[in-house]
């Protein structure tokens, strides 16, 4: 046993769940069997050590390992300020895709912000979003017609929800889904943190004659409490994530996969 390797072994379990814990902010995710090797203990104690920090509100258990908590209560505009270059990459990279003449439903999040703010002034499309934020920067589009869905405004999403708006969504058939998410959970779906943005999101899906993902590389692996709709709902990924297992479930269900 190395000397690394003795240091985590003396550990106690709450100095260790403290290790563990920063390694999954920091990675996203741990496995219990690695984490077993590198402690130098049995897999039953890493496996109590990520119920315990589950039952304390501070990871999300999953079947042979725990993922960091997604945490949806961050305001806009701090949420807007993280992974800034991330998000630019993935807006732009997604952007590029998007054909002359193309009707869009767009969804809420900071990422598909960038995204309308990088579509080309010449590129004549419809911007159809139920998201405050996304008209703004639509509006500042030269050769855009943006139209604006209505419903309750919820103040964690900035967006219309409600049965008013996810009606407003089952009456339409557009070219694209933009699509932003809480996080991709290990079985292959996408999450949400508020129940009727979940509804608005799988509504929004089956609107479109294709869906694009937008998503930064910690939602990759993360969960969260409503299920939107099964990862092969989607068209292409467009991800910062440079984790292969994960990006080779996702194609492995049929999904393209674009890396930027």
């Amino acid at each position: 046993m190395n000397a690394d390797r003795k240091e985590l072994a003396a550990l106690s379990p709450e100095e260790r769940q403290a290790v563990i814990l920063e390694r999954i902010n920091t990675a996203g995710r741990v496995l219990a069997a690695p984490l077993a090797q590198e402690f130098g203990v049995s897999e039953d104690s890493i496996r109590r050590d990520l119920r315990d920090l589950s039952d304390a509100g501070l990871v999300q258990r999953f079947h042979g390992g725990a993922a960091r908590l997604v945490t949806p209560a961050l305001d806009f505009h701090r949420r807007e300020t993280l992974h800034s270059e991330e998000k630019q990459a993935i807006g732009g990279a997604a952007a590029a895709s998007i054909p002359h003449g193309a009707t869009l439903l767009v969804d809420s999040s900071t990422t598909i912000v960038r995204f309308v703010r990088a579509l080309s002034p010449t590129l004549d499309v419809r911007i159809i979003t139920t998201a405050v934020d996304v008209a703004a920067a639509a509006l500042d589009h030269p050769s855009a017609e943006v139209i604006m869905l209505g419903g309750r405004l919820g103040r964690l999403t900035r967006s219309a929800t409600g049965v008013a708006a996810i009606d407003a969504i089952r009456a339409l058939r557009v070219d694209y889904c933009i699509l932003g998410t809480c996080g991709v959970a290990e079985d292959m779906t996408l999450r949400a943190d508020d129940y009727e943005d979940a509804l608005l999101k799988s509504a929004m899906i089956r609107a479109a004659n294709k869906t694009l993902l937008l998503a930064t590389a910690e939602k990759l692996g993360q969960t969260a409490t409503y299920e939107v709709a099964p990862v092969s709902m989607i068209s292409t990924l467009f991800t910062s994530s440079k984790n292969t297992a994960i990006l080779k479930a996702i194609r492995d269900v049929g999904i393209d996969v674009e890396a930027v």
